[in-house]
């Protein structure tokens, strides 16, 4: 018997056949091959941009022994022209540790990123990356603590005595530093400690400009922010900041600068 075999229906045979054997061929495991890794790829930022620019990008925390926390503040400023508005700052590991403002810096205005990096279970050589996502272009920026980890028995460590002097300076600063102010005329303010806003009651000063500085019983300026004209009471988010005392210099144009202690706590 002969048996009559069209060509459309050969070829749609033979197209099933191609197209079972290509899904059969994804689903079959592929072994010794890694696969590739994708990198993300981050969108650019919808709205208006702006510039960020930093006092430092890399901190070389030198060597340190293993189990060591580091903190570093990074000092930025809002270079651009529009507002600055930090969406995400991630450490390269679970061991860096960022903490930054949320709120949108003006044009000009300074502010900080403190990094904790914590050295246990670390060892060699360490390049730390931070990574910064903002409303820039390229939307982000990458800020680094760089330094080498030894074991607890390699370093070699001479502590100088203190004197009595000395020994009580120490512990004002790092037990009470809201008794120890850095200047007679700096006193702290209200309430003290602050743990996430510092507040400066500007009602005596309505109408005018101002330049007010936070800076870190360094000198390290943690952040400046100017203000064209006072219309009532001025906040900072410090809750990033490490712990310790501050000092927040507030110069009112036309008058002399006044300092203000206050106390960060954890």
């Amino acid at each position: 018997m002969k048996t009559n075999f069209s060509i459309p229906a050969l070829v749609v045979a033979l197209l099933f056949c191609c197209l079972s054997f290509g899904l059969q061929a994804q689903d079959r495991p592929t072994e010794g091959i890694s696969p590739v890794p994708v990198e993300e790829v981050i969108a650019p930022p919808v709205g208006p941009t702006t510039e960020i620019s930093f006092t430092e990008t890399t901190f070389d925390f030198g060597t340190i022994e293993e189990g060591t926390v580091v903190t570093h503040v990074f000092t930025f400023t809002n270079a651009g022209n529009e507002p600055l508005i930090l969406t995400d700052v991630k450490g390269s590991c679970g061991c860096t540790v960022p903490q930054w403002p949320r709120e949108p810096l003006a044009p000009g205005e300074t502010a900080s990123i403190t990094v904790e990096f914590n050295s246990k279970a670390k060892s060699g050589k360490r390049n730390q990356r931070v990574t910064i996502t903002s409303n820039t272009d390229p939307p982000q920026r990458f800020i680094y603590l760089t330094g080498e980890i030894a074991p607890k028995s390699e370093l070699d460590f001479t502590i100088s005595p203190l004197t009595d002097d000395e020994a009580v300076k120490e512990i004002l600063v790092e037990e009470a530093p809201e008794v120890a102010p850095i200047d007679p005329d700096c006193f702290a303010i209200y309430p003290n400690p602050t743990a996430e806003l510092l507040r400066l009651d500007m009602e005596g000063n309505l109408g005018n400009a101002a330049t007010i500085s936070i800076l870190s019983k360094t000198g390290q300026l943690m952040a400046e922010r100017k203000i064209d004209r006072i219309e009532g009471t001025i906040e900072f988010q410090v809750g990033h900041y490490p712990a310790g005392l501050y000092i927040a210099h507030v110069q009112i144009e036309g008058k002399q600068m006044q300092p203000r202690c206050f106390v960060v706590v954890d």
